[in-house]
């Protein structure tokens, strides 16, 4: 099967330029000149690697890779534009960029960062689960409870002053790994404003989630109404892969999608997580009911902390 390269740029010129190299190269390549048409085409084709420039009608390559990535796309994203600045490319690289090209860029370059990419990827691949392979010594079969947190409304923050809320993460960021710490879990990923964390107990990831979300509420009593910071957190307990300190998995996806439907400021988690701490903690914890997920065979039973 051909390598397939999506291509997202809205220059017509750059545009056959790139189809020419591409093809060149024995690439199948696929063009957008437009974000949201874009990410669509992401979703629905799952290219083996995306080139995507960051100024787009109707959608920015920065919303682009952040909504790709908050819907579990995990294959390389190379960033192609004109924007240089080192607040551009450290923004694009936090929200789930695999790599940074500045136009006007050298063809080698560019198609040694692709190779470098894909290899990376041929690599990973080969050495995953799957259902008909076994997992290898490189990989453990486990079950934990994953913990999925993400920023409410980031991209628009972004849209307005992406140097705001570029200090917005950090602060996310570091309020975010400290109080994991504390709770023994484990950062195993982070997307742009998104953190993937595991734990060995269920408690305890219910425990750290209500520290996080009272860290923040106790952050945003003192900032200002521009700085205040929201995050959604997901929580669910089931059978993961670990791979290189990576997780994937149903539970991964699960933890993911419960996140996404969760109410900002609170906690959400599944019946997995509930019937394992429902007597262990102090607080209440109340059924919502029972949720279809995209991509995720049963349904999922609903249960938020009580704020």
């Amino acid at each position: 099967m051909e390598t397939r390269i999506l291509l997202i740029e809205d220059d017509p010129a750059i545009q056959a330029g790139m189809k020419d190299m591409l093809d060149l190269e024995n690439y199948e390549s696929i063009v957008c000149s437009d974000g949201k048409e874009g990410l669509d085409t992401a979703m629905k084709e799952n290219p083996d690697l995306i080139l995507l420039d960051i100024s787009l009608p109707s959608m920015s390559g920065f919303d682009v890779c952040r909504k790709l990535r908050e819907k579990n796309f995990r294959n390389p994203i190379i960033m192609l534009t004109s924007r240089g600045e080192q607040v551009d490319k450290i923004l694009g690289l936090e929200l789930g960029a695999n790599d940074y090209v500045t136009k006007p860029f050298d063809s080698r370059e560019l198609l040694a960062r692709i190779h470098s990419q894909l290899r990376s990827r041929e690599v990973l691949n080969e050495n995953l689960y799957k259902d008909n392979v076994p997992v290898t010594e490189r990989s453990t079969r486990r079950l934990l409870v994953i913990m999925f947190t993400d920023i409410k409304d980031y991209s628009k923050k972004m849209g307005s002053d992406e140097k705001l809320a570029l200090k917005l993460l950090s602060i996310h960021n570091e309020i975010v790994t400290e109080t994991v710490k504390l709770f023994d879990g484990r950062i195993k990923e982070v997307i742009g404003d998104a953190f993937v964390v595991s734990f060995e107990s269920a408690l305890k990831s219910v425990e750290c989630a209500c520290e996080i979300q009272k860290r923040f509420r106790e952050y945003d009593e003192t900032a200002s109404a521009e700085d205040q910071i929201e995050i959604r957190i997901g929580i669910h307990l089931g059978d993961v892969i670990e791979y290189d300190n990576k997780v994937i998995g149903d539970a991964v996806n699960i933890a993911a999608r419960i996140q996404e439907n969760a109410v900002a400021g609170g906690v959400t988690m599944s019946e997995s997580v509930y019937s394992a701490v429902k007597n262990k903690v102090s607080f209440n914890i109340f059924f919502t009911g029972e949720k279809n997920f995209k991509n995720i065979k049963e349904p999922v039973n609903i249960y938020v902390v009580e704020s």
